[in-house]
């Protein structure tokens, strides 16, 4: 289907596109998962605010206690650049699994998060690093634990009128392991597992309910699976029964689990 009629507006500063964001005027980056939204009539957007020209939403760089991942940078690019790899090896191992060539070409991190299609690997990953995504809009500034970000499919914290322009990852960034199932383009099970500060771990299941869920524990050995699978809830679909679901889930949180256990980076 071809998409509705819009007017396109290019900014060239992250002040000027917040300018131009309301209700009906949306940012829109990459374009991978919006556009086809729109094309199936799901959305009908007045205006869309071309973020592409916007050269800070595309920087990676070290500022202080913290990794900064610009909202604009490609899949792709995150991937593959050495911060990255250096300071938050686990974001960019989720990275390099992210949908298919293009999709990593083309989608960029701000779009995957605020679309928050509920079988992402960037969410997942995100919680388990304990990630902030920092706003502007005209009010100001404010900052979103990833944990708090993601409210439900489709469905996130950010306001109508801000923008989303960079993730921050906190200094060191825990050491850790990322799987995931899947059968089709996107994940079925999704499985974080991270170390945390005085030997315990954190785990973050995503992709088979509609938000995340995560669970600390002091050690790794006090992690349950089954106990943190039972907080999933997820829906039968043509992938698999809930019953199928939660199985898969399970032999991968103890799969994800026992890599961590055994120095996963």
């Amino acid at each position: 289907m071809p998409l509705p009629p819009f007017t396109l507006h290019r900014p060239t500063t992250a002040d000027e596109a917040v300018a131009l964001l309301d209700d009906d005027t949306i940012p829109y980056a990459g374009g991978t998962e919006l556009l086809m939204a729109m094309r199936m009539g799901l959305l009908r957007p007045v205006g869309l605010v071309d973020l592409k020209r916007i050269g800070e939403l595309q920087t990676i760089r070290l500022d202080g206690t913290r990794l900064m991942i610009g909202a604009g940078a490609s899949h792709d690019r995150i991937a593959h650049d050495p911060l990255v790899a250096e300071h938050a090896a686990l974001l960019a191992t989720a990275e390099r699994l992210v949908g298919n060539a293009r999709v990593r070409a083309q989608g960029t991190i701000g779009g995957n998060v605020c679309f928050a299609e509920p079988r992402s690997d960037v969410a997942t990953v995100l919680i388990a690093l304990d990630a902030v995504l920092i706003l502007i809009s005209t009010p100001g500034r404010r900052e979103v634990a990833a944990a708090e970000f993601f409210l439900g499919p489709y469905w996130t914290a950010r306001e109508p009128g801000e923008l989303l322009v960079s993730i921050a990852v906190p200094q060191p960034a825990p050491t850790g392991v990322y799987l995931k199932f899947q059968t089709v383009e996107r994940p079925t099970v999704a499985v974080a597992a991270v170390t945390v500060p005085g030997g315990g771990c954190r785990v973050v299941i995503g992709a088979v309910g509609d938000s995340p869920v995560a669970g600390t524990y002091p050690d790794i050995a006090s992690a349950d699976p089954g106990e943190l699978v039972a907080q999933v809830e997820p829906a039968a679909d043509l992938v698999g029964s809930e019953r199928y679901k939660r199985h898969v889930t399970e032999v991968y949180v103890r799969r994800a689990l026992e890599q961590l256990a055994g120095g996963a980076r």
